[in-house]
């Protein structure tokens, strides 16, 4: 009895002590999620500030390398760099060198204050940054060093090549990003009690570190188990002895892919374990005054009511035992409180009630448990059997009872026709055929027959919902054993992708044969122009039969790269490389890459905001759609063509409108003009050259872009294309816009 309270007692204290320990696991283990966390923001932070300022100096060499001879002496580059270190104070120090390392021009100088400045002529070529740039032509981030250029602290540099006007090398753009700043970005954040954050480069030298000495001396910490757990598995969390602090430490830690950095958070591990500990210690000692206070407590009420309780246990056991017996003393003792002398009166009562039912439902239940066991046996492997058996086909399939009841449907067979589970269940086989025939865009003969007798494999068009059209193959069969029948069966398979397939292959085959039909006709009929002999052909004559072939070649590479830029984009392959650029550098260039027989009649009109903020985008592919625009309103056009090309900032987006005078689009076709192969007018289109495809990479490049691509036209009156592209969210100025 004393045993049983103390257990009672003990329960409870220790499932609070349980509960206890699994909180603070739990608080531990998100506390590591945390950590883990703010290494990976961290991580993030210094990749997005280190690019920043390779970009700063990468668009530095690039403005250089677009100057004219009359900017890139001493005072203009001083200029140009002097407006970079302005604005962007974590370069402690700016330099262009010349093809040889001979320093031309820095900023801030000895004039300015700069003690550490080195005079203009300083060498540095011997620097491996400046080697690596001159051989690669790449921009470069050393290793964190010390040097002349940087002055008494270490540094890190990034170099960028320029270039001269013939695109030879000549020179390079240095900044010297100063560790300090990297330090206040570092510490910026909160890493939580007893943790600390650290930065190392890709061979393991010191950027940053909570003690200033290791810094200072650009410690080599590559031999740390951190930095090498990072080398191997780019991120992770993990228990290490560290080598610089002497301890065992939890660190969280990530590599830089970009850089070859590597970051890592790190804590004490005695700190992390210290609360679980004390934890424990205040729920042993909690436990050992329970049992104390429990002892005594069992120990006075054991000697009232063992008596009666070893009476009852006794009795119980004869009843387990199946010896059930009347008693013939009174189970309660005379000293028993007046609980435990009703808890043995009801006790024989019940024992004795136990004793006839249980008589009763033996013979009962002996009989009931075989052919219950018997039954559900048959019926689960019957089940399991079909089950299994419908689930596993990738056709749509409903069976189909002899009083027109659905009574068995696989997942596929709701999924392809967004019926609910259940519901499908409830359905005759008239509503599921009609409500079937009500996706269907117009009535099938075949099909309003197959409820009646079975038919032969047929297909139909299905339309689940605007713009999801699928092409469905139907089967019906009967279900019978042994002569007898049970109902029919419908096996409902998607055919939709076979017939796309078989679509396109054949509007590839049409357009292929007529597209390239006609250069490659002109090329042969120039070719065999050529080639005759004794014909005596001028050189004006031949030189223009060569151009007209060099045409004719150039329109077949233009339907091979669209084809290639199309199956890209339907392959999700579709690559851009995205750089803050200007609205009317993109129009500009695109006009001017229109061929001359297009543009040579038409007028652009551009009428753009100066104040319009840069694009975030690819110049090269933008260009591309504003082509295909510029190409459709010059083409579709019964009258001269006017184009008039406006934008607007909407948001985080630049609308950018390109509008003409052309025959327009009639409504009907609107929604189809960004599909693959689609003209408005066949014939037109086939008289003015036109594959089907421009809209289509249109539309795939600028949702590869992360905007969109809309058209308001009507028929007769011209056309207006919308183009909406991000906008560029980091501080540009003019002079670092994409060439």
């Amino acid at each position: 009895m004393t045993l049983a309270f103390a257990v009672m007692a003990i329960v409870p204290v220790l499932i609070l002590g349980t509960i206890q320990v699994q909180q603070i696991n739990k608080l531990t283990q998100e506390y590591n999620k945390t950590q883990e966390h703010t290494t990976k923001r961290l991580a993030d932070a210094v990749e997005t500030y280190v690019y920043y300022y390779r970009n700063a100096v990468d668009t530095l060499a690039t403005t250089i390398s677009a100057s004219g001879p009359g900017f890139r002496d001493r005072a203009g580059l001083t200029r140009k760099i002097q407006s970079v270190k302005n604005n962007l104070p974590g370069f402690s120090q700016l330099y262009v060198t010349d093809e040889n390392g001979a320093i031309k021009a820095l900023s801030p100088d000895a004039e300015s204050g700069n003690a550490h400045a080195l005079p203009v002529g300083t060498d540095l070529s011997s620097r491996e940054y400046w080697k690596k740039v001159k051989l690669t032509l790449q921009p470069a981030i050393s290793e964190p060093m010390h040097g002349a250029e940087g002055g008494s602290a270490p540094f890190v540099a990034i170099a960028a090549p320029f270039y001269s006007e013939s695109r030879a090398f000549e020179g390079v753009v240095i900044g010297i990003l100063d560790m300090g700043q990297i330090a206040r970005l570092v510490t910026q954040y909160d890493y939580g009690p007893g943790a600390y954050p650290a930065v190392l480069g890709p061979a393991g030298r010191v950027i940053y570190h909570p003690r200033s000495e290791l810094v200072q001396s650009i410690a080599d910490l590559s031999g740390e188990p951190t930095f090498q757990a990072a080398a191997s598995l780019k991120e992770g969390m993990d228990k290490f002895v560290s080598g610089a602090n002497g301890q065992k430490e939890l660190v969280s830690f990530k590599t830089i892919d970009s850089l070859g950095w590597t970051v890592w958070v790190g804590r004490s591990y005695a700190a992390v374990q210290e609360a679980f500990f004390a934890s424990l210690k205040s729920t042993f000692l909690l436990l050992l005054l329970t049992l104390g206070l429990t002892v005594l407590l069992g120990s006075y009420l054991a000697k009232r009511l063992n008596r009666t309780i070893h009476a009852l246990v006794r009795y119980t056991q004869s009843l387990a035992a199946n010896r059930y017996t009347v008693p013939s003393e009174p189970l309660s003792s005379p000293g028993a409180p007046y609980e435990m002398h009703y808890l043995a009166s009801q006790f024989a009562q019940m024992a004795e009630q136990i004793h006839d039912n249980r008589q009763a439902l033996l013979e009962l239940n002996s009989d009931l448990e075989q052919r219950v066991e018997e039954r559900t046996l048959s019926l689960q492997q019957q089940h399991a059997t079909l089950a299994a058996i419908l689930e596993s086909y990738s056709d749509g399939i409903v069976l189909i009872d002899v009083n027109q009841q659905v009574v068995l449907a696989n997942r596929r067979m709701a999924e392809l026709f967004g019926f609910d589970g259940k519901e499908l269940l409830s359905l005759t086989e008239e509503e599921l055929l009609h409500r079937i025939a009500r996706k269907m865009p117009q009535p099938d003969e075949g099909f309003a027959r197959i409820g009646h007798k079975p038919q032969p494999a047929g297909k139909f068009t299905l339309v689940r919902s605007p713009g999801d059209e699928r092409v469905i193959q139907l089967a019906s069969f009967q279900v019978t054993d042994g002569g007898k029948e049970f109902g029919r069966g419908y096996v409902f398979r998607d055919m939709t992708k076979e017939h796309e397939i078989d679509s396109l292959k054949n509007d590839l085959i049409s357009l292929a044969s007529h597209e390239f039909k006609t250069p490659i006709t002109s090329i042969k009929g120039s070719v065999e122009t050529l080639l005759r002999k004794h014909a005596g052909w001028d050189e004006e004559f031949k030189q223009d039969l060569l151009e007209g072939i060099h045409e004719d070649i150039g329109r077949i590479q233009e339907l091979i790269d669209e084809w290639l830029d199309i199956s890209k984009i339907e392959a999700g392959a579709l690559s851009i490389h995205p750089a803050p650029v200007r609205v009317r550098s993109v129009v500009e260039g695109a006009w001017q890459r229109l061929p001359h027989t297009l543009s040579a009649d038409a007028q652009l009109h551009i009428d753009l905001d100066d104040e319009l903020p840069f694009l975030y985008a690819d110049k090269r592919r933008m260009e591309q759609i504003f082509i295909n625009l510029f190409t459709n309103s010059t083409r579709y056009n019964e009258s001269k063509p006017h184009i008039r090309v406006t934008a607007e900032l909407e948001g985080l987006n630049v609308r950018i409108f390109v509008k003409d005078n052309g025959i327009g689009i009639p409504e009907a076709h609107l929604s189809h003009i960004f599909d693959r192969f689609y003209r408005v007018d066949v014939s037109s289109s086939r008289r003015t050259g036109g594959t089907g495809l421009g809209l289509a990479i249109c539309q795939g490049i600028i949702d590869a872009h992360g905007g969109s691509i809309e058209v308001r036209s009507t028929e007769g009156t011209g056309t207006t294309m919308i183009v909406s592209v991000p906008v560029y969210h980091g501080q540009t100025e003019d002079d670092n816009e994409e060439a």
